[in-house]
This record gives structure tokens, sequence and C-alpha cells, in this order.
């Protein structure tokens, strides 16, 4: 029992001695390419953005021509692409696994709008096929307000999601998001529940990979500013994320954002703000995540305790004895190695 106390309390000293560790919270951040758009000079709403061949394609509503194309380089100076025929309003696109593209846009059929796809008929997706209907309800009335601007995503299974805005009831803040799912990418079902509710809308997923999906989006004006502000969330699976987090700082008041990752959790981001006379500009920021970090801090040593040693039993040196004679006389002799006296015998 001893020995197991000592060796209890050895183990003690050395814990005590490990270093310890404090983490830092993680946050997100995002910063406007200042003064940037000025250069682009791009207007409209609901850009979508994709990188084809080093420049930045976007895609953006702007009039009533529909959408309209512009490739932009490094520095933010974007050209006009030719775009042959209209291709709808909140255009995006989806790159599958083969290569092929589809486009998932928003356009009006009579008395209601719908949202559709239609196959890209070229790599840079600036014509499309026939369009096909994604899902009876992903279809409203013309006049119903704060619906649409679908988002879809090629899921790390292959399938495809589309997040929409939708409006069950009037009222300030009351968007929702709903998701659609799709195992060919052309034909949708109704997922249940709502993603988010109160007042969030313009989402765009950043990063699609098993048990790590990223989301940037807008509100509808429900922050104490009363102005449409950016935000951020994330998920495992793409179906229950975290509260949106309110992205501060110069370049996050904005709506429409799209965006896609240019290295480990560092993302380019276009998205719409309110201009003169009633416009829209379209803007240019970075998105960055800085993971929590853990910082390691060294105790003071501990002085080593001295441990006495238990003292090792020696063998005890017994002594004997014997008897001794001169004639009649006896004598008795004890000692480690007892002998006979001079003039005395042992018998």
């Amino acid at each position: 029992m001893r020995r197991a106390r000592i060796l209890l309390f050895a183990l003690f000293l050395a814990l005590a001695n490990l270093p310890s560790y404090q983490a830092h919270s993680s946050e997100w951040s995002m910063t406007e390419d200042m003064g940037l758009h000025l250069r682009m000079n791009m207007n409209g709403v609901s850009p979508h953005v994709e990188r084809i061949n080093g420049l930045d394609r976007v895609w953006r509503s702007d009039g009533p021509t529909g959408t309209v194309i512009s490739d932009c380089n490094e520095g933010g100076v974007c050209t006009n692409v030719s775009v042959p025929s209209r291709l709808g309003v909140d255009f995006t696109v989806v790159t599958f696994a083969n290569g092929t593209k589809r486009a998932y846009f928003k356009d009006i059929d009579g008395a209601n709008q719908q949202v559709y796809s239609a196959p890209c008929s070229d790599a840079g997706c600036t014509t499309i096929g026939a369009r096909t209907a994604t899902s009876s309800e992903m279809r409203v009335p013309t006049g119903t307000k704060a619906w649409g601007v679908p988002d879809p995503v090629l899921l790390p299974d292959g399938r495809v999601r589309i997040y929409i805005v939708e409006s069950p009831v009037p009222g300030k803040c009351t968007e929702k998001i709903a998701s659609y799912i799709s195992n060919d990418g052309i034909s949708f079902t109704k997922e249940p529940g709502w993603r988010f509710e109160n007042g969030y809308v313009d989402t765009e997923i950043l990063r699609a990979k098993q048990g790590d999906y990223v989301m940037i989006m807008a509100d509808i004006g429900c922050t104490s500013t009363n102005r449409q502000m950016l935000f951020v969330s994330t998920s495992k699976d793409g179906l229950i994320w975290t509260t949106p987090q309110l992205l501060t700082g110069p370049g996050v008041e904005g709506l429409d954002p799209t965006g896609y990752e240019v290295s480990p959790n560092v993302f380019r981001i276009y998205y719409s703000q309110g201009g003169p006379s009633q416009t829209f500009i379209v803007k240019r920021g970075v998105l960055r995540f800085t993971p929590a970090t853990v910082v390691m801090s060294t105790p003071t040593p501990t002085p080593t305790a001295s441990v006495a040693p238990t003292p090792t039993k020696s063998a005890v040196a017994r002594k004997t004895s014997i008897a001794c004679f001169k004639g009649k006389a006896v004598k008795k002799v004890t000692a480690l190695n007892p002998k006979c006296p001079a003039g005395y015998k042992r018998k």
C-alpha cells in the first residue's frame, strides 16, 4: 500500500506540471474591397458568381432584359459578356460531377412566377436549353413579394438542394427559408420544416462538404439599423443551421450575397447595395473565418517531493552458546563464534 501511495503522489505531481490550454473563440469577419465597385461598374441585384478560366463570371438581374453577364479580373475590371437570349432573373448555375452545368432561375409564366431549370448550352452558360419547372410548390402569383432568390447547391452525395425565400404570412420579418431536394437536379420535392425563420433571405451556400456547410445571407432589415445586413451560418448537414451571426465592419450592409472559397476559410463575396436614384450597385468583399485558437501556458514547476526509501530489513545475526570444560570446572561461552578460553576444552 505504501508503494501504491508513492506512485499516486508522483502521478499527481506530473499532472500538475502539464501545460494548461485556453481556447479563444472563433470569429467571422468581412471587409469590403473599398472603391472597387467604381472600377467594376456593375449595377443590379441577385448576382451569382462562378470562377471560369481565371475570371469571375458574374450573372445579375439588371433591368427588364433580365440577366446580364460580366467577366471580372482580380483588379476588378469587368467586361460585359454577350447574352444571345433571355436568361430569366435570380440566375444561378450548378456544375455537376461530370462537368455539365445546369441553370436555375425565376421567370414569369402568365399570372405566376415560377422557378425553372435548364441545361447550359455552352461552358460559360451564356445560353440555355429548354426550361423545366422545378416543382409546383416553387410557384406563386406574380404579385407575391419577398419570394424567390433560389440558391441551388450540389451536395456531397450528388443530389441538388434549392434554398428559397418564402413568405407564408404577411408582415415584417416573417420571411422563411425553405429547401427542396432532387436526385437528378430537375424534379424537386419540398423538405419538411424551415431552414431559417424571422426574416432571413437571399441565402448562398459558400461551402458544401460532408459535415461542413457554410452559408452567407441577408435579412430583410430586421436589425435595429432597419437596413439589410449580411450574416453567416454553418451546418453539418445543410438542414439544421446555427443561429446566423451578424457580420460587422465595413461592407456588411447589403443583399443577395454570392461567392466562393478562394483558400481555406477565405471567401470572395459579391453582393448588391443600394445606390443613388433607387439603383443597386454590385460590390465585392472578403469573408474570413478565424478558427478558435488554443494557447498553451506552462505553469511554474512544482518542486519534486522527496520520498524516503523504505528501509530494507537485513538478516539479524544470532549468538550461540557452548560449554567448555577444565577438569571438573565448566564454563559457558556465548558469542557469534564462541571459542573456549585457554585451558578449556569443548566436548
